[in-house]
């Protein structure tokens, strides 16, 4: 293991990665065997990723200058099948090994999140810009449940419990029940709270700890605001159990806590972002600042190998820190927005929102591959470990599917 890492970062400093279809993409699947995907005189970055299919979700709109993609794909192993909604407002489902289209359902509204596959594998959750929750059946294809709100809904939701929590732009989050759709709490219970300052695109999703005493199957669900809150809430009631700021004392504008938080049980903190101040680590039990990092437009963090976390800037770059805040790397970046990264094995991967893919060393911040994508990529990646492929959407509306060697 150790001699293949070695020749693979050997091979991969600075490698930069064609991707080209060499001819013109219909609504049909592509094969890899149909697209350049790495010069001939270029090997090293085939020991990071290699393509296994390409398949076109939405054709090209000549009246959109900036076309973007937000949504990212769920894998039903039960049935073999993506599934990955579009900004067309389609939900499809995409046979697992070769991308082709099995069925598709027209949605009220783009869809921008990651469903949720869930319920003894038989219903797939997921959010709407028209701001609808929404509980599928896979065997009918027919909705079991929607549940609307007045924001647009972009992030995954989460399940626990039979409980389904999701958050919308307008800076609320509910609990529904997940077999019925009935609506359990939300918080706040009003809109007094809402953000009307300035903010920046996009909100915080949710996470979650599980007490796991063994008595309680009641849960934490943690969140942060776009007045630079961060919340902790008891999942079973929504009432508040802490709350604490990462905004700037000053305040002002853009001091949104828009960053998934990370619940590190074995630091016992909370790790989230403030995008005027940086990253924090929170104690769980009551949001008490332990340590800070202070970077500009910082983003969501996600554990990495070694106990790094990762995490990036549109502003700033790519940052690997330590616990209690100490840099252990950092790779400034063309500018672009940049995606929460996906950490597998020692490799992070990061779109860009006009380079495309980028591969790094997650312990070391090497740059490891640049995969041109033909377009910008705003998607937000996933990874399944199951099949070892990675996904992500172009935003001129493609699919890719990647074997990851890492």
């Amino acid at each position: 293991m150790s001699g293949t890492r070695s020749s693979r970062r050997s091979l991969l400093a600075g490698a930069v990665i064609a991707l080209a279809a060499s001819s013109a993409l219909t609504a049909c699947h592509s094969r890899g065997a149909d697209i350049q995907l790495y010069p001939e005189d270029d090997a090293a970055a085939r020991q990071v990723v290699e393509l296994v299919f390409k398949q076109r979700l939405t054709l090209p709109d000549n009246f959109v200058l900036r076309p973007d993609e937000f949504a990212g794909v769920s894998t039903d192993h039960k049935r073999g099948v993506l599934y990955v909604g579009s900004r067309e407002g389609t939900l499809f489902a995409l046979d697992g090994n070769r991308g082709t289209v099995q069925w598709e359902i027209p949605i009220s509204g783009s869809i921008s999140s990651v469903p949720v596959f869930t319920g003894g594998g038989d219903v797939l959750v997921f959010g709407s810009d028209n701001g609808a929750l929404v509980a599928l059946d896979l065997e009918s294809h027919k909705p079991r449940w929607s549940y609307e709100t007045p924001g647009t809904i972009r992030n995954e939701p989460l399940v626990h419990g039979g409980i389904v929590y999701f958050a919308n732009s307008r800076d609320q989050i509910y609990a529904l029940d997940l077999e019925s759709g009935d609506w359990r709490w939300q918080y706040p219970a009003d809109e007094s709270l809402f953000q009307t300052n300035f903010t920046v695109h996009g909100r915080s999703g949710l996470a979650f700890l599980d007490l796991g005493d063994g008595v309680s199957s009641d849960g934490v669900v943690f969140s942060g605001f776009d007045d630079g809150r961060v919340v902790a809430l008891g999942a079973n009631s929504g009432v508040p159990l802490w709350t604490a700021s990462v905004a700037p004392p000053e305040r002002g504008d853009f001091v949104d806590a828009d960053g998934t938080p990370l619940v590190d049980v074995e630091a016992d903190e909370l790790i989230v972002s403030g995008e005027s101040t940086g990253v924090f680590g929170l104690a769980l039990d009551d949001g008490a600042q332990r340590w800070h990092k202070p970077v500009k437009g910082a983003g969501t963090v996600v554990a990495g190998p070694g106990g790094v976390y990762v995490f990036t800037s549109s502003l700033e770059g790519i940052f690997g820190i330590e616990r209690g805040g100490r840099e252990r790397w950092h790779q400034q970046v063309d500018p672009g927005v940049l995606s929460m990264p996906v950490v597998v094995g020692d490799v992070v991967f990061v779109t860009h929102s006009d380079a495309g893919l980028l591969a790094l060393d997650a312990r070391t911040g090497e740059f490891l591959a640049r995969l041109d994508t033909g377009s910008g990529i705003s998607s937000v990646p996933s990874y399944d470990p199951q099949t070892q492929r990675f996904y992500t959407i172009t935003n001129r509306g493609d699919l890719l599917a990647f074997v990851v060697n890492a």
